[in-house]
């Protein structure tokens, strides 16, 4: 009797033990989970992002040190910076570099410049003021494809409204995406259209968010509004002018839909940039080599872009 109540006592102890032991392990689990929730609400986006970004560019990054081919089999193999120099001593990639950064420079300093225009101008009070700014967000919201078309029946040498006015001018009417001299300033002006009110926007919401106390005091001091703008109201926003920048070089940068639409890198080559070039030579000459060195050179360029705002963002703060 007194072995069968020493084991009895003992298997409780046991189960006891038991117990107690996945009780510690669920609140080991739980206090884990409390320590790192934002860690694992952020890992699923992480993943995602992972696998849709970085996976991509790794495997362009190695395709990019080989001789990949898709019609040449058995072309995949390790050759160092040989496509890289064969790549960047071709005319057509200089020429697209060329294309790239003339679109990136003009599209960039004129939406700047009328961006900073049209957000003094909103910043005023006046009747529908809010109606207005609604009105500039419209060319935000309409998508790349429509956008490209609805310019490309502007520019219809036939048929579209832009040598329909000048006619009504009687002015002469142009080629405007078959001329080499005007079809990159037509992607110039499309752009232009469809970036400035984000411009617009961004400058304006920094505008609405400066202190009032130096724009009185240059007002007591008898500082003109050219002095006030470039003296106060330009170097306080310039936070958010290297914002603005940044997003619209590096979508400049990478521009593709209008491009393809439009004009087809044409005439000739005028409006090839690099991000077109790339298209070109992996889907319709199958050199995956090659398109991933224009990749890859691309993804370097815009961190060059970024980096270089965000220190210009830096000194702006110090």
């Amino acid at each position: 009797m007194v072995r069968l109540a020493l084991e009895a006592r003992a298997d409780k102890l046991d189960s006891q033990a038991g117990r107690e032991g996945q009780a510690g392990a669920r609140e080991t689990v739980s206090q884990f989970i409390d320590r790192h929730i934002m860690l694992l609400l952020f890992l699923p986006a992480f993943l995602v992002l992972f696998l849709v970004t970085v996976v991509p560019f790794l495997t362009a990054l190695w395709f990019s040190f080989t001789g990949y081919n898709l019609a040449k089999p058995n072309s995949d193999t390790f050759v160092g910076l040989e496509t890289y120099q064969i790549v960047l001593s071709d005319p057509a990639t200089r020429n697209a570099l060329f294309n790239t950064f003339y679109l990136v420079a003009a599209c960039v300093a004129t939406e700047t410049v009328l961006g900073v225009g049209l957000a003094l101008l909103l910043a005023r009070q006046f009747r529908g003021v809010r109606v207005v700014r609604s009105l500039f967000l419209v060319p935000l919201m309409t998508t790349p494809v429509v956008v490209a078309l609805t310019w490309r029946m502007l520019y219809n040498t036939r048929f579209g409204y832009v040598n329909y006015f000048l006619g009504l001018l009687g002015l002469p009417t142009q080629d405007w995406l078959g001329d080499p001299a005007l079809a990159m300033w037509a992607l110039v002006v499309a752009d232009i259209w469809v970036a400035t009110p984000f411009v617009a926007t961004i400058v304006l919401a920094g505008l609405l968010s400066l202190p009032e106390e130096p724009f009185e005091a240059a007002v007591v001091d008898g500082a003109s509004a050219l002095q006030t703008f470039w003296r106060i109201t330009l170097p306080m926003l310039r936070p958010v002018l290297a914002l603005a920048i940044m997003f619209r070089a590096v979508d400049a940068f990478v521009k593709f839909e209008s491009i393809l639409i439009m004009t087809g890198g044409g005439p000739g080559e005028v409006t090839t940039t690099l991000n077109f070039l790339a298209f070109n030579t992996g889907f319709y000459f199958l050199r995956l080599a090659d398109a991933a060195v224009m990749s890859v050179v691309m993804v370097f360029l815009m961190l060059t872009i970024a980096f270089a705002s965000i220190r210009w963002l830096g000194a702006g703060r110090v």
